[in-house]
């Protein structure tokens, strides 16, 4: 799943986004701050930049953007380096976490966000969440593929043309990132429920 990573648009957004897509190894998306609001559940993390918000509108209107955020791994980097101690709690009550300040260097910017993002509790997350976009169905052709059916047999056993199945495998293995049916398969005995395989 990629990362997404929100800025004001100019110069300085687009510096730091190509500074930390470039140093951290995930997949990296960038939107306007404002601009992307809906299918925030498709990315293992949102990381939005506060620098320019705190410089342009203040730390209220900050809050203001970060309180319509939902998703359960929200990083802020850049924040107001005066955060006042109400808004900071409200955003650590969401659960976002307040990785570095404006007064950070990229290094440290760096280092921290490459730890938050690969903290436990984001790639616990990242597995909730990836099991939970697969359908139900996606979850029983992957059950079957884990044991080793070929697509027509599978297709018999749920009562699907051969087609549809291929469909199917074919969205499990971009939603997991998987490249064949090995690693869907170890994919499926780590992140499904043992019941399902």
């Amino acid at each position: 799943m990629p990362v997404l990573f929100v800025s004001n648009s100019g110069p300085h957004g687009d510096f730091l986004f190509a500074l930390i897509s470039d140093s951290l190894p995930f997949r990296w998306e960038k939107a306007e701050i404002g601009k992307q609001r809906h299918c925030l559940r498709h990315y293992q993390a949102i990381v939005i930049d506060g620098r320019q918000m705190a410089f342009n509108s203040g730390p209220n209107s900050f809050f203001s953007y970060c309180k319509n955020v939902e998703h359960p791994k929200v990083l802020i980097i850049n924040s107001p380096a005066k955060l006042p101690n109400h808004i900071a709690d409200s955003l650590k009550k969401k659960r976002f976490q307040l990785v570095c300040d404006v007064t950070s260097d990229p290094d440290h910017l760096i280092k921290k966000l490459a730890n938050a993002l690969q903290s436990p509790a984001t790639l616990l997350e990242e597995d909730n969440q990836t099991a939970a976009l697969l359908t139900r169905r996606e979850q029983e052709i992957l059950t079957q593929v884990t044991t080793g059916k070929p697509n027509r047999v599978i297709a018999s056993n749920l009562y699907l043309s051969e087609h549809t199945v291929k469909n199917h495998i074919y969205n499990i293995f971009r939603k997991i990132g998987a490249k064949n049916r090995s690693q869907a398969s170890n994919w499926a005995r780590t992140h499904l429920q043992v019941e399902q395989i």
